[in-house]
């Protein structure tokens, strides 16, 4: 018997690192990826759909629909102890092996304009235009050109590319995957300076800008603190990120406030806490990460700017206006 919980979350484990870790080849393309074997399997967003066969789903229902294990075979593969749990040390041990012989061939080319970039950051997700900026400058993001998706970059001590991440620009079709070759050990750091003697988690790059907006808009400073994203709820990353930066003490867990965020937040403070660094906790206060606290805060501020502005509406209509003086457009004219 499993619970909720666990049928959950082997549903919800990487569809491409399952696949990957199986030896099944891809095809990578703007707005998703497919199977060699079978094209028309399109895995887009964690989810698949085989549309010749009209069927779909997420990681558990690939292995019981696709694969043809039974539901007790598909869980244990995914929770067991031959499973790739994200949590459970084959995983790491697989993703190590596996980015040994993996290298990134060729970055996205840039494009010569960053509007969609700047549209889609600061207009849908709602972060502010400096932090965008900041990061350019930093060189771990652009647009690319060719699909017009933000391009996210995770660099090793060295300054080399070893991971990278796009986003779709597109608000009406969601689009998100890493190339070819990424190494999953590496993160894309928002902000880190060897001064700072703490680091900030979060499941997504998004969250970190969102969270860092938060800050800034309240008057602080977020480069208080170092900010990266996990790319999900694995530790993988954070493990790298702490060896190549012995200055950090303190850990802030900034994960989705879910069941998975927050059990990976849990285990996160457990084995960190007892290598010796203090852990700390954050949570959105609205929605489940900060992009959606950010949102609508903005959602929320727009509402009280219109009620303010109905209400001083209603007090002006209400007391007697000053007489207008008729003003003459002819005697203004040159």
């Amino acid at each position: 018997m499993y619970t909720k919980y666990e049928i959950s979350k082997a549903q919800n484990i990487s569809l491409l690192d399952y696949i990957e870790s199986r030896g099944y080849e891809l095809i990578y393309s703007h707005t998703d990826v497919r199977l060699k074997e079978h094209d028309s399997l399109v895995i887009s967003n964690n989810k698949w759909k085989w549309f010749s066969r009209n069927k779909g789903g997420g990681t558990l229902d690939f292995l019981i629909e696709y694969e043809g294990k039974n539901f007790k075979e598909a869980m244990q593969t995914l929770l067991g102890e031959k499973g790739i749990d994200e949590s459970k040390p084959q995983y790491k041990e697989h993703i190590q092996k596996q980015h040994e012989i993996k290298q990134i061939s060729e970055l996205p080319e840039k494009n010569n304009s960053y509007r969609r970039l700047y549209a889609y950051l600061s207009k849908t997700r709602g972060i502010d235009v400096e932090i965008i900026n900041d990061m350019v400058n930093y060189k771990v993001l652009y647009e690319e050109k060719e699909h017009n998706n933000c391009v996210f970059l995770g660099r090793d001590k060295a300054g080399e590319v070893k991971y990278c991440l796009k986003v779709g620009t597109n608000t009406f079709k969601k689009f998100k995957g890493e190339i070819p070759g990424s190494d999953k050990r590496f993160n894309v750091e928002l902000y880190s300076s060897q001064e700072n003697k703490s680091v900030c988690i979060y499941e997504s790059i998004i969250d970190a800008m969102s969270h860092a907006t938060l800050i800034k808009q309240r008057g602080l400073d977020y480069k208080n603190q170092n900010r990266v994203s996990l790319g999900g709820v694995s530790d993988l990353k954070l493990e790298q990120y702490l060896k190549d930066n012995p200055n950090i003490k303190k850990i802030v867990v900034g994960l989705d406030n879910d069941e998975a965020g927050i059990e990976a937040g849990l285990k996160i403070k457990d084995k960190y806490t007892k290598l010796g660094y203090e852990v700390t906790k954050i949570v959105p206060k609205h929605g489940k990460d900060f992009n959606d606290e950010l949102v609508g805060f903005r959602s929320r501020k727009s509402l009280k700017d219109i009620n303010q502005g109905v209400s001083q509406y209603k007090s002006n209509a209400n007391n007697k206006l000053p007489e207008r003086k008729d003003i003459s457009y002819a005697s203004q004219s040159r």
